[in-house]
């Protein structure tokens, strides 16, 4: 099945349950060449629907579509198109950098080699080092890498700044940014820090128990912007699920 190259991330009445917690009624979307902070406090389900998104968990109800590509049905041409990047490097424990990112180029026919060939360099990322060796900075460069090197349309990015020194964390949204301009990419992301999300991202999506509590637009005026954010966060920082 085909899709426009520059189709909407849709997530559509998605229902999870997980023992005691409840994820319900989750709907958004997502533009082409659009950034979306995904917020919430611990356990308001932000990775959750991240994990409904990359089919890590099957939610009871609802869907997740890319165009026409429903991430269940056409799972292989919605991965090829849609990146996660979080938590998911456990899978290749025991390889080394490099054998991970030729063994995973050879699933995307899109893979841009020389692309993740200067993020490895940008990043200092060790290529002859154990999955396991690696610190937890260096894991989530490798997920970085493996997320942007088959030129996805979309990323969904889970907490990606997560154990990265700053310059690390820079390079990130410059990348996106730049990806973004060019017309290649959108991107849903969650932070641990709101401010990140607030100037990086265009709109956020405030998550509360499971439920989407408000959206939010970033644009204009960025005080105004940390307001509203505040209030719908309540105090305190964010953190992962």
């Amino acid at each position: 099945m085909s899709t426009d190259s520059r189709a909407t991330l849709k997530i559509d009445n998605v229902e999870v349950r997980l023992g005691v917690f409840r994820l319900s009624g989750i709907s958004f979307e997502v533009a082409p060449g659009e950034v979306v902070g995904y917020l919430g406090h611990n356990g308001a389900g932000k990775s959750t629907t991240f994990r409904v998104i990359s089919e890590l968990v099957r939610p009871v109800a609802g869907t997740v579509r890319l165009g026409d590509l429903d991430h269940r049905k056409d799972e292989r041409e919605f991965k090829r198109k849609v990146s996660f990047i979080g938590d998911n490097q456990h899978v290749y424990s025991g390889m080394r950098v490099a054998e991970v990112l030729d063994f995973a180029s050879q699933f995307y026919p899109g893979w841009d080699h020389a692309w993740c060939a200067q993020m490895c360099d940008d990043l200092r990322l060790p290529l002859r080092a154990k999955t396991p060796h690696l610190s937890t900075g260096m894991r989530t460069k490798l997920g970085l890498v493996l997320g942007f090197s088959p030129r996805p349309e979309f990323v969904v990015m889970d907490e990606p700044t997560s154990g990265l020194d700053v310059a690390s964390s820079e390079w990130i949204w410059e990348v996106i940014d730049a990806q973004v301009k060019a017309g290649r990419l959108g991107a849903l992301v969650s932070s641990h820090s709101r401010d990140e999300v607030i100037e990086q991202c265009s709109r956020v999506i405030v998550l509360e128990d499971g439920h989407i509590r408000e959206e939010i637009d970033l644009r204009g005026d960025r005080g105004r912007a940390r307001v509203l954010v505040k209030s719908a966060m309540g105090r305190g920082n964010v953190h992962a699920d």
